[in-house]
């Protein structure tokens, strides 16, 4: 029996098959970090930025050579990236709520639509996760983040209660 989730009966995959999402394979980090690391009933996502088959999809700055659509994709990218993370940390079945995004996007000096940028992962959750993807959110304008990468995200997030025991720190990478 598939697991539903906690606040409207769906599964979180059903979810995103009838929203037409698809999580990417995570990309194994280049650094020594974890992904995802899990204490007790919360679990951290670090930085993701929007890759896709292992490669940067987006680069560049909003406002400068990247449009406002091409940021909000990416937005949205690196949030499929954090769900897929936390798919093998712990099962998406498992999050009971996304607490606290915080997303940064690359941009030119004049560019203010940095609220608007991060709407498109707020959106992703919500969709994939119903209720339960609404969230605390900041939303930075920084010259320039790791990779070249146009917009880069960190989540917290609620686990149920009760869950079987996660893995350990390392497990999760």
């Amino acid at each position: 029996m598939t697991p539903t989730h906690p606040t409207d009966g769906i599964a979180v995959k059903e979810r995103l098959l009838r929203a037409g999402i698809h999580l990417p394979s995570p990309s194994a980090p280049n650094y020594t970090y974890s992904p995802v690391i899990v204490w007790g009933d919360i679990a951290f996502v670090s930085g993701q930025i929007p890759k896709e088959y292992g490669q940067l999809a987006y680069s560049g700055r909003a406002g400068d050579d990247r449009t406002l659509t091409d940021a909000c994709a990416a937005a949205a990218l690196c949030a499929a990236n954090a769900l897929a993370h936390l798919d093998t940390a712990v099962g998406l079945d498992q999050i009971a709520q996304v607490l606290k995004l915080n997303g940064y996007v690359a941009s030119a000096d004049d560019f203010t639509e940095h609220p608007r940028v991060i709407e498109g992962a707020s959106r992703l959750l919500e969709a994939a996760l119903g209720p339960a993807g609404r969230h605390a959110r900041t939303a930075l304008g920084v010259p320039r983040l790791p990779a070249d990468a146009l917009v880069e995200i960190e989540l917290i997030v609620g686990l149920r209660a009760g869950r079987p025991a996660g893995a350990s720190p390392a497990d999760s990478l």
